[in-house]
């Protein structure tokens, strides 16, 4: 049986999957394919549209438009609404009365991991996989992408979440997670466009004082990458999703190639 380049990376680590891709717990479903799924992946590129996604996952499971504008206006509301029930992803009626038609989507969330694993594939050649647990794995619950991408594992957790609703306990399991699985690259996403600095960089500084001491903070120290854009020791990256995700995924995996062309001596 062959397997591909993803599974290759995994076996090295002698991590067998045991889930992977639940398309059925994302808001496409499974039946969402050709020119629809192209344009549902191009809807994603927008960041208000993916807030009105999480917007509308939130809410019961039959709501009116009107309760769609916490993050955009009625009329952008109705636009994103008549696109969706083209492709159809929900139901509406002349009221204005709108429904999801997949009745397994828990959150935005297995929607936002499913668009970061597409857009590691597509803008990057990589192979990747959303929602992926293992038979042997040590830290329980899943890991949300995982890509192979130029011969090394990266492994990206992905936030829908604001800030706010991030807390300690997520950063420290995602750090335990990098040491179960040894990717080469690993990056805290959150779709948000607010800054990193003020509440997630300190979450990790807090954790990595907790593990390492006051030296850890020297050794793995947290530093500014560009914007809101940030690294420890060049291969773990704290990522929002300001300016575009393709665009800020760029910036740390070519700065992950550039560190490791200064660390082989390169000229």
């Amino acid at each position: 049986m062959e397997i591909d380049s993803l599974e290759i990376q995994l076996l090295a680590r002698r991590k067998r999957m045991s889930r992977q891709n639940p398309y059925e717990q994302t808001i496409l479903g499974e039946a969402l394919r050709g020119e629809k799924y192209e344009q549902f992946y191009a809807m994603m590129k927008k960041y208000s549209f993916r807030l009105f996604l999480r917007d509308l996952l939130e809410q019961p499971e039959k709501v009116h438009v009107e309760q769609l504008t916490k993050y955009c206006s009625l009329r952008v509301a109705q636009n994103y609404l008549d696109s969706l029930q083209r492709l159809e992803i929900v139901d509406a009626d002349r009221e204005g009365y709108c429904h999801v038609r997949n009745p397994f989507v828990p959150n935005f969330g297995r929607t936002l991991e499913w668009y970061v694993a597409e857009v590691l594939q597509r803008e990057f050649g990589a192979t990747s996989r959303f929602c992926i647990t293992f038979h042997n794995g040590s830290t329980g619950g899943d890991y949300d992408v995982l890509a192979a991408w130029l011969g090394r594992l990266v492994y990206v957790e992905v936030k829908s979440a604001p800030p706010k609703g991030i807390d300690i306990h997520q950063v420290k399991t995602f750090l335990g997670r990098i040491w179960d699985l040894l990717p080469d690259i690993a990056i805290f996403f959150n779709d948000t466009h607010l800054r990193m600095k003020d509440k997630i960089v300190a979450l990790f500084e807090e954790e990595i004082a907790r593990r390492y001491g006051r030296e850890g903070l020297i050794k793995y120290r947290v530093q500014r990458l560009e914007d809101e854009l940030f690294h420890v020791n060049h291969c773990l990256y704290i990522v929002n999703s300001k300016r575009e995700i393709a665009h800020n995924f760029h910036v740390c995996l070519s700065d992950y190639l550039a560190n490791e062309l200064n660390q082989k001596g390169m000229p």
